[in-house]
C-alpha cells in the first residue's frame, strides 16, 4: 500500500522535536480499544522514527460584520471527562485537581475551544466555568504554552448547547405549553396519558411510566414558546459560564421520540426557530449560534434564510456525528444525525458553515481485559445491554455491525502497515482520529480524551492526518484498494 503526504489549508504552527516520542500506552477511549502488535511495525526499522510533532491548527469563525475569532481545530469535549465507570467498572469520578490538570494541558497544547452542555455528566459545565474564571488570567503569557505561537487570540472559547428535547423518562411529565398532537396520541395509545390528565403544580401534565427514550421537543410550537424554552436552558449555561458563551448550538432539531424512535410529524419551520434564536433574550448571552444533529436540508435552509434576512443570526457551526464507525439505522442517541464519508469528502457539502463533527472514535469507551479485540468489546457492550442500560441498548445495535467490524480489522492492520512503511509508532486511536481529520469538510473535530497521555496522542493525530491520502480514506472506509 502506498502512502503519500497530503497538505490541507489550515493555519498551523509546525515544529519537529526529536525528544517527543509517543509511548506505548493503553488506549483508553476507542470504539473498540485495541493494542496493536508493536514488534512487527519496526521489523525493517533500525530506529523507530518519531512522528512529526504537529502543533495546533486554527479556524476562523466570523460574525456577520466579519469580526473573527481563531478556534482551535481540535475542540476539547467534556461529556465524559470526569464520568465514573466510563472506562472500567469501579472507576472513580476524577477530582477537580485532576480535571484542572487535563484542561491546563489542553491549553498548553494549543486547544482554546471547549465543548460542553448543562446536561453533560458530573455537572461538568459548571466545573468548566469555574476553571475558566481563574484560567483566563494565565493564558496571556507565552510561557504557559508548549510553544509561544499557540492560541494566537490569547483567549478561551466555549461551545455549549440547548434545544435538547424534554426527557419524559426522567421528568415523567410534559412541560407547560403546547406539544405536538402526534406525540400526545402516542402517549395516549401507550396508556401513559389519561383522558383526564393530572396537572402538575408548575402547569405541566403528568405522564405515567414513560419508558427511556421518550422525548418532547423544545423547538415545537410558537416562536414565543421556543424562545421561552431555550431561554430556560440558556439561563443555566449563562450562570455556569459567567455569561461568556461563544457559540450556542441547538443540539437537536424539532422532533419527538418514543423509545428512541422519531415520531413522524411535520417539523417546526426553520424560519420560526431562527427568529426565536435571534431574539435579544438569546443574543445578549451568546456571540454566535449553530446547530447540531440537524439533517442537511434543514442546515442548508437555515443558511439560506439567514443570508436573505439580516435580522436572523446565521448559524456558524454544525456538529454532526462522523466516524469511521458508522451508526446503523439505530442512532447512538435519540435524534443523533450522522454525516458520511462521501459527503465529508466533498467541498460542496453544507457549504457556508463550519463543520465540527463529534465522536470520531465511535462515541463510547471500553477497556477490555485481558486483550482488547472486537469480540471482547462487543461482549462487554452486550453485558451492559442485557443489564438494561438505555444508552447501551442503542450503542450495541448502532455500532457493532458487520461493516464496522471489518473497518475495525482494516484500521488495525492499516496502522501496523503504516508504521512499518514510515518507521513510526502511531496508535490505532490516532489513526481513527486522523481519518476524521483528513476529510475535506472536517473543519474542526470535537474530541474526548480523558487522560493527559491520550490528550497528547490526540493532538499528534493532526500531523498524521496530513500523511493520509484520499485513497487511504477510501480503503479504510470500504476496503477498496486503488491500483497505482
Amino acid at each position: 500500500m502506498k502512502f503519500q503526504k497530503k497538505t490541507l489549508g489550515y493555519t498551523s504552527n509546525l515544529s519537529c522535536n526529536e525528544n517527543l516520542r509517543p509511548k506505548k500506552l493503553a488506549l483508553y477511549i476507542l470504539p473498540v480499544i485495541a493494542m496493536i502488535s508493536w514488534g512487527s511495525a519496526f521489523a525493517n526499522c533500525t530506529v523507530g522514527k518519531t512522528p512529526v510533532n504537529q502543533e495546533m491548527e486554527y479556524v476562523d469563525i466570523c460574525d456577520k460584520e466579519n469580526d473573527c475569532k481563531k478556534f482551535s481545530r481540535l475542540v476539547m469535549g467534556t461529556d465524559h471527562l470526569i464520568q465514573a465507570n466510563w472506562v472500567v467498572d469501579g472507576q472513580q469520578e476524577i477530582s477537580d485537581e485532576e480535571l484542572h490538570a487535563i484542561l491546563d494541558e489542553a491549553v498548553k497544547l494549543g486547544i482554546n475551544t471547549f465543548d460542553t452542555s448543562p446536561i453533560y455528566v458530573g455537572n461538568i459545565e459548571d466545573k468548566l466555568g469555574k476553571w475558566l474564571d481563574y484560567k483566563n488570567s494565565e493564558i496571556h503569557e507565552d510561557g504557559f504554552y508548549s510553544n509561544g505561537s499557540l492560541n494566537p487570540d490569547r483567549n478561551l472559547y466555549t461551545i455549549s448547547k440547548g434545544g435538547f428535547p424534554l426527557d419524559l423518562y426522567y421528568s415523567q411529565k410534559l412541560d407547560s405549553g403546547s406539544h405536538s398532537e402526534e406525540l400526545l396520541t402516542v402517549l395516549r395509545e401507550q396508556g401513559l396519558l389519561g383522558e383526564k390528565p393530572t396537572i402538575t403544580d408548575d402547569g405541566g401534565i403528568e405522564v405515567k411510566n414513560a419508558p427511556s427514550g421518550t422525548y418532547s421537543s423544545r423547538l415545537y410550537g410558537s416562536e414565543e414558546q421556543i424562545k421561552s424554552r431555550v431561554s430556560g436552558e440558556l439561563h443555566h449555561t449563562a450562570n455556569h459560564l459567567s455569561n461568556d458563551i461563544t457559540v450556542y448550538l441547538m443540539h437537536r432539531d424539532d422532533a419527538d421520540f418514543f423509545k428512541f424512535d422519531e415520531i413522524d410529524r411535520p417539523q417546526t419551520p426553520v424560519n420560526r426557530i431562527l427568529k426565536a434564536l435571534s431574539a435579544q433574550e438569546i443574543t445578549d448571552k451568546v456571540w454566535q449560534i449553530g446547530v447540531s444533529n440537524w439533517r442537511t436540508p434543514r442546515v442548508n435552509e437555515s443558511l439560506k434564510l439567514a443570508s436573505e434576512n439580516s435580522d436572523l443570526l446565521k448559524p456558524v457551526l454544525n456538529s454532526p456525528y462522523f466516524s469511521l464507525f458508522e451508526m446503523s439505522e439505530r442512532s447512538i442517541h435519540a435524534g443523533g444525525i450522522q454525516v458520511f464519508h462521501k459527503e465529508m469528502s466533498s467541498p460542496e457539502f453544507q457549504k457556508g458553515i463550519k463543520i465540527m463533527s463529534y465522536s470520531p472514535l465511535g462515541g463510547f469507551s471500553i477497556l477490555d481485559k485481558p486483550e482488547p479485540r472486537w469480540q471482547n468489546a462487543k461482549a462487554s457492550a452486550k453485558e451492559k445491554y442485557d443489564a438494561g442500560d438505555p444508552y447501551w441498548k442503542n450503542v450495541f445495535y448502532s455500532i457493532f455491525t458487520e461493516d464496522n467490524r471489518q473497518r475495525y480489522e482494516r484500521v488495525v492492520q492499516f496502522t501496523d502497515d503504516f508504521n512499518s512503511e514510515h518507521c513510526t509508532i502511531y496508535t490505532v486511536d490516532q489513526m481513527i482520529n486522523a481519518y476524521a481529520l483528513a476529510h475535506e469538510r472536517a473543519d474542526m473535530l470535537a474530541v474526548g480524551p480523558i487522560t493527559i497521555p491520550q490528550l497528547r496522542r490526540t493532538v499528534a493525530s493532526l500531523g498524521l492526518s496530513k500523511m493520509l491520502t484520499d485513497d487511504d480514506l477510501e480503503y479504510l472506509y470500504d476496503g477498496v484498494v486503488v491500483k497505482q
